[in-house]
């Protein structure tokens, strides 16, 4: 499913509720608006919402019966939150300006920020996972504010979900007055907690992601390879000489594949170039070269023009080997032959060397194209020229293989992901909101932060109303063009 359908699908969706909406309310009016009342229902254009007070006296009663623990809890959580996950929000998003508008600095090898969007870089297959991860962070985050506002008895009013388009998003509703009439510190605690809760949820994914091969070790094996579980309909693998559904992995160009972490890594380096060791024997029997070869694009040509399967080989010898081959011989040979037994390479790391009697044959092709072999247990190895990429992109792998079958409908690697979304999408919904930005967490702790210099310093309210004005204006200018940049480029820019 690509991002044009889910977005037909989830328009769609909006456009039938909105019909009913509009029926009821114009033939049923008081027993629908009765309805929605009573329910905490809202319906808008491209989103709804559910608001509730059954929630409130339970959270209070919680939060006071751990009040000595959560006290110590919150006090630890906003000075976390504003003496080190501030600075790094402030200095990831300048990072991101840096990266995208300054070719003289690069700092793409330290991160990357993305926009993630299911159908464009997530597998419109994941789209369960995308919600349930931005509902858990989201529900957690709005936690920590009910939490510690009980902690300070401040009235919470009522909890509740709005769903805008397919992203979920909890919210707590505060007494206003009862909470402006604080203290700057209790304040802070309150606007600080949900970061601080967002910020321990993804840690506490990203130790359970890690742990997750020791947990499942039971009930399933692993460090033997990954398994092929699908192929999308697009896949240049997809079809008989490639790769098939319940194939095993071994390796990537020699590269041994374990796990789901040296698959990604052997795709990784995919990129190097590399030569095959070859017998002279075989070269002699089996050379199809033609008498002229054609050079286009730094590409040599020795193979018949309609020969699918030949590739042209260039000789690669060290130096020091007495009876090399002169540079710039060719021979055209066929790969799949060639690494039918066992697949020797040859870098230039090592010096193009290989064993005795042996040739190191290079494969001349353009700058963007790879030859990739990918070894499977007990089967022939499958060639694809191409980009790496290509794979990553178009083929999914589990590292879990089940000890019984009765636990074959469940894998672990389901479980991992959707610690690995919690995880990212925590980490973002708590970067966004320390930012100073307009109507985030951000907004209110930029203020309680420029009160309380203000008090240090003896200031009047004007110093407070035009820093805190300045502050929210400058951070929400950055803040804003910067998302939707990201969402641009991530979905018209980049090829995921």
């Amino acid at each position: 499913m690509s991002f044009t359908i889910l977005c037909s699908f989830v328009l769609t969706f909006y456009v039938v509720i909105w019909f009913f909406d509009s029926f009821f309310k114009s033939c049923m009016h008081y027993p629908y608006y009765a309805f929605l009342d009573g329910t905490g229902l809202k319906i808008g254009i491209l989103n709804f919402s559910w608001t509730t007070t059954a929630c409130n006296r339970f959270i209070y009663r919680w939060s006071k019966n751990l009040a000595r623990i959560l006290r110590k809890w919150f006090n630890f959580g906003y000075i976390f939150t504003i003496g080190l996950f501030l600075p790094f929000s402030l200095w990831t998003l300048l990072s991101i300006i840096f990266e995208h508008f300054n070719d003289t600095i690069q700092i793409d090898n330290v991160f990357e920020v993305k926009a993630m969007l299911p159908g464009v870089n997530i597998h419109a297959s994941d789209f369960w996972v995308y919600f349930l991860a931005i509902g858990c962070s989201s529900i957690f985050h709005e936690l920590g504010h009910a939490a510690a506002a009980s902690q300070e008895d401040v009235q919470l009013v009522s909890v509740g979900v709005y769903v805008f388009a397919i992203i979920p998003l909890a919210f707590v509703q505060l007494n206003t007055e009862h909470l402006n009439s604080l203290s700057i510190t209790k304040r802070l605690k309150i606007y600080c907690a949900g970061v601080w809760h967002n910020i321990t949820l993804a840690f506490f994914a990203l130790l359970l992601f890690f742990s997750a091969p020791i947990l499942f070790s039971i009930a399933y094996q692993t460090d033997i390879g990954v398994r092929v579980t699908d192929l999308t309909d697009d896949s240049p693998l997809r079809d008989a000489r490639g790769l098939q559904v319940g194939d095993i992995i071994t390796s990537i160009n020699d590269c041994h594949v374990k796990n789901s972490k040296d698959w990604s890594y052997c795709l990784h380096v995919a990129h190097d170039r590399f030569g095959i060791c070859t017998s002279a024997e075989y070269i002699a029997q089996n050379d199809e070269i033609m008498m002229e070869t054609i050079k286009e694009n730094d590409v040599v040509e020795c193979c018949r023009k309609n020969d699918l399967y030949s590739f042209c080989f260039e000789y690669m010898e060290p130096k020091a080997v007495v009876d090399s081959v002169l540079p710039g011989q060719y021979s055209c040979l066929k790969p799949r032959d060639m690494v039918k037994n066992k697949l020797i390479k040859c870098t230039e790391t090592n010096g193009y060397s290989c064993p005795r009697n042996m040739h190191c044959l290079k494969p001349s092709l353009h700058n963007q194209t790879y030859l990739i072999i990918v070894e499977r247990q007990d089967d022939n190895a499958v060639l694809y020229l191409g980009l790496p990429y290509d794979i990553h992109k178009t083929v999914f792998v589990d590292q879990y293989f089940p000890r019984c079958a009765i636990i074959s409908f469940f894998s672990p690697s389901q479980f991992e992901k959707l610690l690995r979304y919690i995880f990212i999408f925590s980490m973002g919904i708590g970067f966004l909101n320390v930012l100073p930005c307009y109507g985030t967490d951000g907004h209110h702790i930029a203020r309680s932060i420029i009160q309380w210099l203000a008090k240090y310093f003896n200031k009047n309210g004007d110093f407070i109303t035009f820093f805190t004005v300045f502050t929210i204006f400058v951070g929400t200018g950055i803040t804003v063009p910067i998302l939707i940049f990201l969402f641009y480029k991530a979905i018209f820019v980049d090829d995921y």
